[in-house]
């Protein structure tokens, strides 16, 4: 039996790191990955890997996307300029995303 896995964040929102190395910084989902709860932003310096092959010695330098765990970022309001929680209306029979502090929905 599957589980559906439910988030707030989804591709392509603007968002603001709340906690971690990379806190404070604004940017914009490139991919989710819901099953490890995982998301991987635009902008953020990639993590540097060295691997050497055992044959000739040879080192390459492989540049790697740092992941960040969902519950450390939260959606950003370009208009208020905040970063806020975000709550569900339901407006002509459709559900959408509006921000807690502003109350502007995200479309």
């Amino acid at each position: 039996m599957t589980k559906n896995i439910i988030s707030h964040i989804k591709l392509g929102d603007t968002i603001k790191v709340i906690s971690g190395s990379n806190k404070g910084f604004i940017g914009k989902i490139s991919s989710v990955l819901l099953k490890k709860s995982v998301v991987f932003i635009e902008g953020i310096l990639p993590r540097i890997k060295y691997s050497k092959t055992k044959q000739t010695g040879e080192a390459k330098k492989i540049s790697l996307p740092i992941p960040i765990h969902i519950s450390n970022v939260m959606l950003w309001d370009k208009d208020s300029k905040l970063a806020s929680k975000i709550g569900y209306k339901i407006v002509e029979k459709k559900k959408y995303r509006y921000f807690k502090k502003s109350g502007t929905i995200i479309v």
